[in-house]
């Protein structure tokens, strides 16, 4: 690739992977206002959610200096860090039952601060809260129709919340409980209705910094100058995973592996890059988990109007824990044939794509769980369970994951 090229594809990945990460945290922001509400009355366009909240040096939030070189502190940065404004902890998996069905799982747990450390408050009362924690939670059963449901509570009164030692979040009774970096003393639990999961996570891999790593730098206003979003991202790539899934009273064993985004700053810090991927460039992501023990990581530029040439990058990480970095020469990422149109017919998305990544003697085809997994945040965007399919030096290799669609709709809304 010439060296013009090349620089042109790192400043495009620079501008766009920050906004990637403001779209993880767009897919698990609600409706929210400072009242009693215990459940989510509706989806909302994270930009306006975003415009009602003060600034967060006003609201007495800290800064992150995101132009310094940033090494995590583990298992500390795992848990909450109630000086910033806004966090994540998305955890995507796939289990399978005693039958060889797929289970696509997805627990989405965001902690929206409404005072920080500095702010100063003359209230004592233990229900004055601090901050709005909203959960996520889908579960796909191959061949079933998606399970989807939402919550959001104060952090008051022990309804909801997160600590440091051990690194635990909860929100009523689903409690994400990640314990020490790399130890196998993780647990999620989630009831809802008839349904319940219990289950053990196991770190296999060390925690990751997937921007970092894809940019040779960071993923905020050092990388993407002064507009970009402040916000650390921090993953746990491999987590083993072993339980019960209750349904309707019927138990059954399942196992499989999740992936752990963690992500903490001040995305309202640029309301109007809320939406995510608004704008010339769409970002398409794909995260991959193959029964061999590798993960991959993929970011998918393309312009919403067509034209040019797409961009796709992929971060690597193999079995023994060693990353790198494939770019456009060394991968092909494209949509296969199968699509999947909403109901209202504002959108078709490609659900099915072929990854082949040739220096790896890799290729991989990654087709939608279930067609029907789309969010309207504002923008519409599909964003479910997949299952993976391919050969990898001449072997059958198989996996699940997650796949982030955005830029598909006709018109946003």
């Amino acid at each position: 690739m010439p060296a013009w090229a090349a620089r042109l594809m790192r400043r495009l990945l620079a501008r766009a992977l920050p906004w990637l990460v403001v779209a993880l945290i767009a897919l698990g922001a609600w409706r929210l206002w400072p009242g009693g509400e215990t459940t989510a009355p509706g989806l909302l366009d994270p930009a306006a959610l975003a415009a009602a909240l003060p600034a967060a040096a006003d609201a007495g939030f800290a800064s992150l200096d995101t132009a310094a070189e940033w090494t995590p502190d583990l298992p500390r940065d795992l848990g909450p860090h109630p000086a910033s404004r806004t966090e994540l902890w998305d955890l995507t998996g796939q289990l399978r039952d005693s039958t060889g069905r797929r289970h696509g799982l997805r627990l989405t747990l965001v902690r929206l601060g409404l005072r920080g450390p500095a702010a100063v408050d003359a209230r004592r009362s233990g229900l004055a809260a601090k901050a709005l924690l909203l959960g996520r939670l889908s579960l796909v059963p191959e061949g079933r129709e998606p399970i989807r449901a939402e919550r959001a509570s104060r952090t008051a009164a022990g309804l909801a919340g997160a600590t440091a030692e051990p690194s635990t979040v909860w929100l009523q009774d689903w409690r994400l409980a990640l314990g020490d970096a790399g130890a196998e003393d993780g647990r999620l639990t989630v009831t809802l209705d008839d349904i319940r999961l219990d289950l053990r996570l196991g770190a296999q891999k060390a925690p990751v910094t997937p921007a970092t790593a894809l940019l040779d730098g960071g993923a905020g206003r050092g990388a993407a100058g002064d507009d970009a979003p402040a916000l650390r991202w921090l993953a746990a790539p491999r987590l083993d995973v072993s339980g019960l899934l209750v349904v309707e009273g019927a138990e059954t064993r399942v196992t499989g592996s999740a992936w752990l985004d963690h992500l903490w700053g001040d995305a309202a810090a640029n309301a109007s890059g809320l939406a995510g991927t608004r704008g010339q460039l769409a970002v398409n992501r794909f995260l991959l988990q193959l029964d061999d023990g590798s993960e991959l990581l993929c970011i998918h530029l393309r312009r919403r109007a067509g034209g040019g040439t797409p961009v796709p990058t992929c971060l690597v990480i193999a079995p023994d824990g060693d990353t790198q970095v494939l770019r456009r020469r060394a991968l092909t990422l494209a949509a296969g044939e199968a699509s999947w149109r909403s109901a209202e017919g504002h959108a078709s998305y490609p659900i099915h794509w072929q990854l082949t990544a040739p220096d790896l003697d890799l290729r991989l085809d990654i087709r939608a769980l279930h067609p029907d997994q789309e969010l309207v945040l504002g923008e519409r965007l599909w964003s479910g369970a997949v299952a993976i399919d391919g050969e990898q030096r001449g072997r059958p290799i198989a996996g699940g994951g997650r796949m982030d669609l955005s830029g598909y709709a006709a018109t946003d809304g």
